[in-house]
């Protein structure tokens, strides 16, 4: 039987319309821009994404492995339960999207940025996280082990049973973001403000964690009322 050959749709301009099959099978999609379209469930392994733009557009259920996404742009965009393991989402620009539940494991996400983003129970597992940013963002219950924030300014970002076991916060600010609940086993916080987060209900056990930090006079009662001090 003879091989299909590759479609090529570099620079490609499309809207309002559904990819699913078309997009199967294709190579080149460099520079394209897709505007409200529909690309669910789409096996796109292989394929050059470039410098692609996606704007209101819903990836769902996509296959992205191993896909080079370098210069990339997202823009309320859903892609939930996408996989995008092995990906190179360098310097990749995340805005107003929905990535609940994907999969970024061994991604390339250098200086990859996230605003206003809800990326609840994603694996960022052994992904490349050097200079990668989240701002306005929820990762409740998200995979983001020893991932570094060091010297970040951490705004508005939910890691409510987030595990950030082994990362490093050492000199971050932390600014209306919640901690709450969160696996922070190993965790460094050396010089860290952590005024400006919620860190939930400490124990005398869990203080050790935040070693050097910086925290509130209303953080430093609850954490002396949780080891059952009484504060006048």
């Amino acid at each position: 039987m003879p091989k299909t050959s590759p479609r090529l749709f570099e620079n490609l301009v499309a809207q309002d319309v559904r990819l699913t099959k078309l997009l199967d099978g294709a190579s080149q999609l460099t520079g394209a821009r897709f505007v409200n379209c529909r690309l669910t469930d789409c096996d796109m392994t292989g394929v050059a994404l470039a410098d692609a733009v996606f704007e209101h557009c819903d990836f769902s259920g996509s296959d992205l492995r191993g896909v080079d996404a370098t210069g990339t742009s997202w823009n309320a965009t859903r892609g939930l339960k996408i996989n995008c393991a092995g990906t190179d989402l360098a310097e990749a620009r995340f805005s107003h999207c929905n990535f609940s539940n994907s999969d970024f494991a061994r991604a390339r996400l250098t200086n990859a940025s996230f605003e206003d983003c809800k990326l609840t129970g994603g694996d960022f597992q052994a992904a490349a996280t050097i200079g990668i940013s989240f701002r306005r963002s929820r990762l409740n219950g998200a995979m983001l082990r020893n991932v570094s924030f060091r010297k970040e300014t951490i705004d508005g970002v939910d890691f409510a049973d987030a595990d950030l076991a082994g990362s490093d916060f050492r000199h971050a600010i932390f600014v209306d973001s919640s901690l709450r609940s969160a696996n922070l086993r190993a965790a460094k916080f050396e010089s860290a403000d952590l005024r400006g987060c919620d860190l939930g209900a400490i124990t005398l056990a869990d203080a050790t964690l935040f070693r050097k930090a910086i925290i509130s006079k209303s953080q430093a009662t609850e954490l002396l009322k949780g080891v059952g001090l009484i504060v006048l």
